[in-house]
């Protein structure tokens, strides 16, 4: 293997030294943010792990043919320690800036969505509902006072209506009783 390979690896192990320092650092803010079950952290930490191992591997064999000898621990360990020892604190720093920039631009949004478009709507909504409930209210005033007013015009002819529906009903039950006479029913004859 080459001298510039062997660069260009312990250049690349350092990189992922300290992309592994920083993943580890986000990973574990992130983690103290959300109050996850304690099985899942171990799931969490396995899949980061194995997730940076697989990773490393991977630009291990794009760089050296996958080749692991002791200048490729250095390196990632080299790098690992130059992150936490200069960078570590500025970027949990910077991390923790971002996160509270991202909430504050999600209540904005959700503020700003809420005003400009739920907030029409619901007026719009109240406003038709409102419509509608006065029409139906003049609607029913004006069908009651047409109600009133036809009770009072029929009001003469209503005893007089009752009364022929009973001489109706009386002349159909005498009718019926008439048709009986003459048509016995079966239990009789029997």
């Amino acid at each position: 293997m080459s001298i510039s390979v062997q660069l260009q690896t312990v250049l690349a192990m350092f990189t992922c030294g300290a992309l592994m320092g920083m993943g580890f650092d986000t990973y574990h803010v992130f983690k103290d943010k959300s109050r996850m079950p304690i099985w899942m952290v171990f799931l969490f930490d396995v899949i980061f792990w194995v997730g940076s191992l697989g990773l490393t591997f991977w630009i291990l064999v794009k760089v050296n043919d996958g080749m692991i000898r002791f200048p490729v621990f250095f390196g990632m360990i080299v790098g690992a320690w130059v992150y936490f020892y200069l960078g570590s604190k500025k970027y949990i720093h910077f991390l923790h800036r971002v996160i509270r920039f991202s909430q504050w631009l999600y209540r904005t949004s959700l503020l700003v969505i809420h005003t400009l478009l739920v907030r029409p709507i619901l007026f719009l909504y109240r406003l038709i509902l409102m419509l509608l409930t006065f029409i139906y209210g003049i609607l029913m005033g004006i069908l009651g006072f047409l109600w009133k007013v036809t009770r009072f015009v029929t009001s003469p002819f209503a005893r007089w209506g009752q009364d022929l529906g009973k001489k109706i009903a009386g002349r159909a039950t005498g009718f019926w009783n008439y048709g009986k006479k003459w048509f016995p029913s079966k239990k009789k004859r029997e």
